[in-house]
């Protein structure tokens, strides 16, 4: 039975999630994913009650002002060191400094902790701020929410939805999304590059499973019951889960070369691949299945955002890996990277949104019972 509010549930922690994956990008295209250095607390706080002021500015400590004399050499003394550890600022001994403005605002890039510092006099005041700390901390907060809606949506699949495997796939989603927090604060607390790749990786699954979960409860899955039986719809199935997991490993190259810089080769092999199985898809169900608008639809959104894809694909690689990026402006390469990975997961949702609509309507021969999605000149 169709139940509005459980669908909307669906929906909302399916659309949230979509947010908390692009908020994710903007942290990794910011570097801001170890911008806060403990977990579950944020700099000592509790994560819910960590001051706003803060959380903006990226403000941690003053330091002892007589350091500006190590700032001016370029370089990480003892003395400086100790007067940023001293303050529960760990610094590897390979930081880089740099100056930004003469006599008043330096930059340290700490590689090997992934973290960037920036000093700022103030007076008589030295302040050390840290970058990205809103960035990450609102990717902390709303990943939280996801998680409280999650828990929500799980509950009223228990009690109101009647199929058995939606409450296992109720479960799923629960364990999934705990699973997800847990390594996304792994990352944090052991600096491992391998979890950050993880758990990029993961989140595009669970934004997956979210969507089959707002489709498995929306109005044209249970009440339409029009099954389309054809031999090349077998064909079509086949080529529409290929072309999901080809998307979901070309995440996974993507992912590798976000963090690590590597394998850029594999990404862009992966990249032709998902083309040419796009194109298949597109050429084939425009060709058999036109009178289908669902599918229609579907594959030409998928065609769109393919194209988007690609753009951004091509400005990322500009921006990242030519020398064209020394004159694109650090905003736009951000922007740039953040949506390219936002544009991928609605292209990883709309294969599987698909490919569980080639599934879920082929392959049985029932009473036809038009509900928009089939045509009526569709037979059984």
């Amino acid at each position: 039975m169709y139940r509005p509010w459980l669908h909307r549930l669906a929906v909302l922690t399916a659309v949230t999630t979509f947010i908390l994956i692009c908020m994710g990008g903007l942290v990794t295209s910011t570097d801001s994913g170890l911008a806060v250095p403990d977990w579950p607390t944020t700099f000592g706080y509790n994560m819910f009650l960590y001051p706003l002021s803060k959380t903006v500015s990226g403000f941690l400590v003053s330091v002892d002002p007589t350091i500006q004399a190590d700032l001016e050499k370029d370089n990480l003394s003892a003395k400086l060191q100790h007067g940023l550890e001293k303050n529960g600022i760990s610094v590897s001994k390979n930081v880089i400094i740099s100056t930004e403005q003469h006599g008043s605002r330096w930059k340290l890039a700490d590689k090997a902790n992934e973290r960037t510092y920036t000093l700022i006099k103030s007076g008589e005041r030295l302040d050390v701020y840290v970058h990205g700390v809103l960035y990450e901390h609102s990717h902390r907060l709303l990943g939280s929410i996801v998680g409280f809606l999650t828990i929500a949506l799980m509950l009223a699949i228990w009690v109101r939805d009647s199929r058995k495997w939606m409450k296992w796939l109720g479960v799923i989603a629960l364990v999934s999304v705990i699973a997800q927090g847990v390594m996304g604060g792994l990352r944090v607390t052991n600096l491992s590059r391998a979890l950050a790749i993880v758990h990029a990786c993961f989140a595009q699954a669970f934004f997956a499973l979210t969507v089959s979960l707002a489709l498995f409860t929306s109005r044209s899955w249970l009440q339409t019951s029009v099954r389309i039986e054809d031999t090349n719809t077998s064909r079509l199935r086949n080529l529409s889960l290929i072309t999901v997991g080809l998307i979901y490993i070309q995440f996974i190259f993507g992912a590798v070369l976000r963090h690590t810089g590597d394998r850029l080769d594999a990404h862009l092999v992966f990249a032709g691949l998902v083309t040419i199985h796009i194109f298949l898809l597109l050429r084939r169900i425009l060709r058999d299945h036109l009178e289908n608008v669902s599918w229609v639809r579907l594959i030409l959104l998928l065609g769109g955002l393919l194209a988007v894809q690609l753009t951004l694909g091509v400005g990322a690689y500009l921006a990242e890996f030519t020398v064209f990026g020394e004159g694109i402006a650090p905003v736009a390469g951000v922007i740039i990277t953040t949506a390219h990975v936002a544009i991928g997961a609605l292209m990883l949702v709309s294969s599987v949104v698909l490919t569980l609509n080639l599934f879920h309507f082929t392959g049985r021969s029932e009473p036809v019972i038009n509900r928009g999605l089939v045509s009526d000149e569709v037979s059984a």
